[in-house]
């Protein structure tokens, strides 16, 4: 599989869910399914065993099944860039079977447990140089990952790029100023805040949306690109409320949302394994309605095509 590029990250990068059959077991056909609409719609990208693919619940021996399928659907169509750990050993076993299994790249998932500027400096340092793979980073703490080590990681000769997770223009725009030509930086809060940050300098964004509506991302990405912000502002408006359903109740549906929204796609979903929560039943109805609202928009868009 063809490696993943600083330039290649200046796109769409869809964060997928990992689909699974009724009795929580890993839907292998959905994944495949699931890859073959992305790359039919022009999605470059994908991201599993990541947050939105439950990769902090996963088994070593699912994450290999699971990576392996992605990486087998997609070919040389599309770039696979799984995601590692949480945890610096955890990192390194992960990685250690993304690049048995010649995967694009990976991303260092968030440090959730202790840590320090100078621990991190130094143990993502070394996950970049062992598991000798393109690597994007996730910012997601800026106490522990403040601009002078990210900066520093960013110059790095393995990292391609940066997926920045805190809500601070600022920092963004510092860390981009210092480290912008040796990393991509991504905004990693999806669509609602997309815009603001492609202003200050991302070259991209990540989206857990896409999976079920990938040409609304890329369009709303190729609009900022073409200087059509107005366009790009008026997609990402229409995103927002099924980002704000995501996010109610302390995040409760952050990735099962998708999964529901993907099975009224006509997608493989499914449901989500603990500690996520399905969506509630009657929570559905809202899905159902966000998601012909959308179809609509995509249809507006591409009418004429």
């Amino acid at each position: 599989m063809k490696q993943i590029t600083q330039a290649d990250c200046a796109d769409v990068i869809v964060v997928a869910i990992t689909p699974r059959n009724p009795d929580r077991t890993i839907d292998h056909d959905g994944i495949r399914g699931n890859v073959r609409h992305l790359i039919e719609h022009g999605v470059n990208v994908i991201m599993p065993e990541c947050g939105t693919g439950l990769v902090y619940d996963a088994t070593l021996a699912e994450y290999e099944a699971v990576v392996a399928t992605f990486i087998e659907a997609a070919g040389d169509a599309a770039f696979v860039v799984p995601g590692i750990g949480p945890g610096f050993g955890r990192s390194l076993e992960m990685g250690a079977i993304a690049r048995s299994l010649n995967a694009s790249g990976v991303m260092i998932m968030p440090i959730v447990g202790p840590g320090s500027p100078a621990g991190v400096l130094d143990g993502l340092g070394h996950v970049v140089e062992t598991v000798d793979l393109p690597t994007v980073l996730y910012q997601r703490r800026a106490d522990i990952m403040p601009a002078d080590v990210v900066v520093s990681l960013c110059r790095m000769d393995g990292v391609v790029g940066l997926k920045y997770s805190v809500n601070d223009l600022d920092l963004f725009a510092e860390i981009n100023d210092r480290a912008g030509e040796a990393a991509a930086m991504v905004c990693g809060m999806a669509e609602d805040p997309c815009v603001d940050y492609l202003k200050a300098g991302a070259v991209g964004f990540s989206s857990g949306m896409a999976n079920f509506v990938p040409r609304l991302s890329l369009e709303l990405l190729r609009f900022f690109k073409a200087g059509e912000v107005s366009e790009a502002e008026c997609i990402r408006n229409e995103m927002v409320p099924f980002e704000d359903f995501r996010g109610e109740n302390g995040a409760r549906y952050s990735a099962s949302a998708l999964h529901a929204a993907m099975n009224v796609s006509g997608l493989a979903g499914g449901p989500v394994i603990p500690f996520a929560e399905d969506v509630a039943e009657e929570d559905l109805p809202r899905v159902e309605g966000m998601l012909g609202r959308l179809r609509e928009v995509e249809e507006g868009l591409f009418a004429s095509t």
